[in-house]
């Protein structure tokens, strides 16, 4: 009995130990795993891992039936596959769940994701067609955890729906909205009033504005749309008469507003429609403002003809069509042109110089107030543009002068004369222009060089001037001149003419 007692102390005795020791290597563990203290009497915590969401994995994406939806979700315990398709606004991805949706009818649909916590996140939507999936829109949040997009689903098309943690961030629950925006508007639009109009589209519920008017062919119409939303940029596209659908091709776009000259060709008048498209990664309201009408005479060829030396008054408003003003400059020699554009110090103008081409030759543009242009021109016809930059307004004074660039020459009726003798001087000024000319003379010392020895004030009359010089000494001599310019003239000068008197 007693050895059989025994036997069963020893057995349970080398059970504790072994117990003892399997515990001594699973404090270190557990303390590991949970980030805690190993030292000698820390309990021991026991980390419980989450178990991944049940639409973890595109294969069991939560599918939604009805809309609106209101869906809570939660990125913690979340995975990501191998080989998950990228995110088109963020690339990698940490931790994601998928939802899944099929809607009977062509229809634009709208995703706001409200990240709770600490999350960062990106929402993605792809469209899959059998086994490929693309994406069609996706969108980060932003410093206070939201994100929205909207996109347009086809007839009975599957799309999935994946919102994903960014690399780093913290794991968090979420709140996912998917609804049913405003309509888009189908052509031909509202009616577009003669004085213009204002409105404003975003991303989700007002996707697009479009407005109608109606153009004659062989008229020039101006069209400006004028994005007034800071930071934002609204799109334009132009579309023919009969226009079904704006997913056909637009017969012009514009990117970020601005203006376009429009002239319908033979058979081509009647009702024309716009559409107004919002900057899809700018999440608020963008504002625009909107007008069409004639061209006059002053907004497209060929201009006004700006004379020498005329100033011409305007006023320029980025709101509507009064956005440009064109000038016709006829030059008939090879000329200095100065161009000024006074105006007030807060109207952002550009100034521009085009050859008869339409190429930009020169441009003084990105600048506040009044700005100068110079620039040298063979003869033939250039234009002046004035117009707006960005949102802005006021009147200004446009005043050109144009020099013809003159050449000057000068020559001793002799090149070597006898002391006491007399010499002319003649100064010639090509074109024959009439203005002041000075006359220079130098002499030659052995040891120092030329020196200044007088100065002459002459007028050239129809190019020409002279005068007659006795040198005082033997020697070698010198003279330049210069031409003063006039109105119509640019000055100009040339070097040195000898004369060795003996």
């Amino acid at each position: 009995m007693r050895s059989r007692a025994s036997g069963r102390r020893t057995v349970i005795g080398l059970i504790g130990i072994v117990s003892i020791l399997a515990l001594a290597v699973a404090i270190p563990r557990a303390g590991a795993a949970s980030g805690g203290s190993s030292l000698p009497g820390a309990r021991a915590a026991v980390v419980e891992v989450p178990p991944p969401p049940g639409n973890d994995t595109l294969s069991g994406a939560q599918a939604i039936h009805t809309l609106p939806a209101t869906l809570q979700g939660s990125t913690v315990g979340a995975t990501t596959e191998p080989q998950e398709h990228e995110s088109a606004c963020q690339g990698s991805t940490s931790a994601s769940v998928w939802y899944s949706l099929r809607f009977p009818q062509t229809q634009r649909i709208a995703v706001e994701l409200a990240a709770g916590g600490a999350l960062d996140a990106v929402v993605d939507v792809y469209h899959a067609v059998r086994s490929q999936v693309t994406s069609v829109g996706c969108q980060e949040t932003d410093a206070h955890g939201k994100a929205s997009l909207s996109f347009k689903a086809v007839k009975n098309g599957l799309y999935y729906i994946r919102v994903a943690a960014l690399p780093d961030s913290a794991l968090a629950g979420f709140s996912l909205v998917v609804f049913l925006p405003t309509p888009a508007v189908e052509p031909p639009g509202r009616p577009l009033s003669a004085s213009g109009t204002r409105g404003q589209v975003d991303r989700l519920q007002n996707v697009n504005a479009a407005y109608y008017f109606t153009m004659r062919a062989g008229v020039s119409y101006l069209i400006n749309l004028a994005s007034q939303t800071n930071g934002a940029c609204v799109k334009g596209a132009l579309f023919a008469p009969g226009t079904s659908s704006f997913e056909g091709g637009a017969l012009l776009r514009v990117s970020c507003g601005g203006y376009r000259l429009f002239t319908p060709g033979p058979g081509q008048g009647g009702r024309y429609s716009y559409e107004i498209t919002p900057q899809q990664s700018y999440k608020r309201v963008q504002r625009f403002r909107l007008q069409v009408a004639p061209a006059n005479s002053s907004q497209t060829a060929p201009g006004v003809q700006l004379g020498n030396y005329a100033h011409a008054h305007g006023r320029l408003n980025s709101e509507g069509v009064q956005v440009l003003r064109l000038y016709r400059l006829d030059v008939t020699s090879h000329s200095n042109l100065t161009l000024k554009l006074i105006a007030p110090g807060s109207a952002n103008f550009n100034l521009q110089l085009r050859n008869q081409n339409g190429n930009v030759l020169d441009c003084q543009c990105g600048e506040s107030g009044s700005v100068t242009l110079q620039r040298q021109l063979n003869p033939g016809v250039y234009y002046a543009v004035a117009s707006t930059r960005g949102v802005t307004k006021g009147n200004y004074t446009l005043v050109r002068e144009s020099r013809t660039i003159t050449s000057t020459a000068i020559s001793f009726s002799a090149s070597k004369i006898p002391a006491g003798q007399s010499v002319g001087i003649d100064v010639k000024v090509t074109p024959q222009a009439s203005g002041p000319v000075t006359v220079e003379l130098q002499r030659f010392d052995p040891v120092f060089g030329w020196q200044f020895y007088r100065q002459d004030e002459l007028h050239a009359s129809e190019g020409s001037a002279s005068l007659s010089f006795t040198p005082p000494a033997v020697g070698r001599w010198r003279a330049n001149a210069s031409y003063g310019g006039s109105r119509a003239s640019s000055p100009s000068a040339v070097g040195f003419s000898y004369l060795l008197v003996s």
